[in-house]
């Protein structure tokens, strides 16, 4: 097994319908091996990998997945296994290093259309009226970059090379295991969007201007009662219960993220997040991670929050919550919000206690400019906590 290479695969979805293309760099010279995906330029660490002879086995505990490969003297093959209470899911895969591969990445023909700009996504069974999904899709060299914009938040960056009026984007990261292919037809853009086993969602893209138009029928998260304030408790990883009435919150503006390790527009907030904090220290500000983890279980928790902040160097307190589960959720979060919906959901709490404004969702940098707006838009909210 070569000790460093870039190495190109694919994985199956679909119950192996579609085969999306991938490429990994590893380095396994040393006792503590090392690794990303990449997807275009951007780099998805992985988080532990462990090698037991000719086999390798990359954790991704916050996601509750991992990846276990055998190299048999030419290909790495094994299985993507996805950790669920309801049931496994199983994904498998090959790879081989790069100057062995004989993967070929399409080259983008002459005159190959492809789509670009923003559109509106109609996914079968979709009321036209109701739709609220932006898609965006951009150009760089040969690739095509692009995502779908939910709600709450981005499908993380995908990539494909256009050919002959069709295209493939992709997305693995260990985290996310996602397809999009696309065809024009009769002039309008169609496909199917594929997240590992389930079945392929079909989907039309209409040209659209502006995700703000888009309509978000009682999607708006709200204070049931805005005159009380926003109460949590959770465990920080050193173990210690932090509650939203200790000295330390008394007088000072808070940012509150719900949020979750499993949760890729989690990471990509989490930066912002630990910027605002730092740039208003001198204000008082603090920002707390309310993080609802796949499993209840509190060592795994721990460690979780622990890699989750390595991971972004992030320095705000973040707390174990409790599971994703329905009654903790709701006996937390909805008790005292309207519409919650989204994983992160980021409050704005002011120094009497009251929240100011909710964010719901996080577009992350695949988004271009929605990326972009969304950075100015949360400065300016913690410009206003600290006044």
């Amino acid at each position: 097994m070569p000790e460093q290479a870039t190495w190109a695969g694919t994985i199956d979805l679909a119950q192996g319908k579609v085969h999306v293309p991938f490429r990994m760099v590893l380095d396994l010279r040393s006792g503590k091996p090392a690794g990303y995906f990449l997807v275009a330029d951007e780099k998805t660490p992985i988080p532990e990998i462990t090698r037991q002879g000719d086999s390798l086995i990359f954790g991704f505990s916050e996601y509750g997945a991992e990846m276990r490969g055998m190299w048999n003297g030419a290909r790495l093959n094994g299985t993507y296994i996805r950790h669920r209470t309801r049931g496994d899911t199983l994904l498998n895969f090959s790879a081989v290093p790069e100057v062995a591969s004989n993967i070929r990445t399409e080259v983008r023909s002459s005159g190959a259309e492809f789509p670009s700009g923003k559109y509106q996504v109609f996914f079968e069974g979709d009321d036209r009226s109701q739709s609220a999904t932006l898609a965006t899709f951009w150009m760089e060299g040969e690739t095509l970059h692009g995502t779908f914009i939910a709600p709450d938040g981005d499908y993380g960056l995908l990539a494909g090379n256009p050919s002959g009026g069709k295209v493939l984007l992709n997305r693995f990261t260990g985290w996310q295991a996602i397809a999009i292919t696309l065809e024009q037809r009769s002039g309008m853009w169609t496909g199917n969007y594929f997240f590992h086993n389930d079945k392929p969602r079909g989907f039309t893209l209409s040209a659209q201007a502006d995700i703000d138009s888009l309509p978000l029928p009682n999607r708006r998260t709200t204070m049931k009662n805005p005159e009380a304030g926003f109460t949590f408790e959770g465990l920080s990883i050193s173990g210690e219960t932090i509650r939203s009435s200790n000295d330390r919150f008394k007088g000072k503006p808070l940012i509150v993220d719900i949020m979750g390790t499993w949760c890729h527009n989690c990471l990509d907030s989490g930066p912002l997040l630990d910027e605002l904090q730092k740039q208003y220290a001198k204000d008082g500000l603090q920002v707390i991670g309310m993080s609802f983890e796949i499993s209840d279980d509190v060592d795994l928790a721990k460690k979780n929050l622990q890699l989750f902040k390595e991971r972004n160097g992030l320095t705000y307190t973040m707390l174990f919550c409790g599971s994703l589960e329905d009654e903790n959720v709701n006996k937390r979060l909805r008790g005292q919000l309207n519409n919650f919906f989204a994983y992160p959901t980021t409050l704005f709490v002011g120094r009497n206690g009251k929240v100011q404004a909710i964010h719901s969702g996080f577009k992350g940098p695949g988004t271009g400019e929605e990326y972009q707006a969304q950075i100015r838009e949360f400065h300016e909210l913690a410009e206003k906590l600290v006044k």
